[in-house]
């Protein structure tokens, strides 16, 4: 079976293109805001229509999501969680962060899909879990306007969203039973091409 993804936008196909947005130096902040729009309007040059915010950076300063409304990019956006080690607990202060962070960025219209995590498959009743029960638990409940993914990558949802857009339906969110390994690079990493 394919663990692919089909995005809409106003009911029409979307075949992204695009690129991950890293962290854009080692001491964040440094960066100006017309230096996030000029990376912004370099991606739309490049006829990008995507832009991930990768989980294992930061949440970006208004500046690069105000630019990507202005040039009508999509935002994919990881919550900042990345691979073992890096993963979240259930605290009233991780909760608080991610309240802050959705409440903040969902009024811009660029966000097109908000997702749990960068490579770490979701499979519950392991760690990963809480990544469904919590994480995006809680981005659902406070925006329910966008899609809900539950890593980068994974194979969707098998409750909790709407099958045809991934919205969240309120009930809770549970991924496929199936363990089947999901390459997170390709086959060029792992031997298996």
């Amino acid at each position: 079976g394919s663990h692919g993804m089909l995005l809409r936008v106003n009911g029409v196909a979307l075949f992204a293109r695009g690129a991950n947005v890293i962290p854009t130096d080692e001491l964040e902040g440094r960066w100006s805001a017309a230096a996030h729009a000029e990376m912004v309007s370099s991606a739309a040059a490049a006829r990008f229509n995507m832009l991930r915010v990768w989980g294992g950076g930061a949440f970006l300063p208004d500046a690069f999501y105000d630019a990507c409304d202005a040039r009508g990019l999509l935002v994919y956006h990881d919550m900042q969680y990345a691979q073992s080690g890096h993963s979240p607990k259930a605290t009233a202060t991780q909760e608080a962060e991610l309240r802050h962070a959705v409440r903040r960025l969902a009024s811009h219209p660029s966000i097109a899909v908000w997702d749990g995590c960068n490579e770490c498959q979701v499979v519950m009743g392991t760690p990963t879990g809480v990544y469904a029960t919590f994480v995006m638990t809680v981005v659902a409940s406070e925006d329910a306007s966008r899609a809900v993914w539950p890593s980068c990558p994974a194979a969707g949802w098998s409750s909790g969203v709407r099958l045809l857009d991934a919205l969240p339906t309120g009930r809770t969110l549970v991924t496929p039973k199936s363990r089947s390994r999901i390459e997170t690079h390709g086959p060029y990493q792992h031997g298996s091409g």
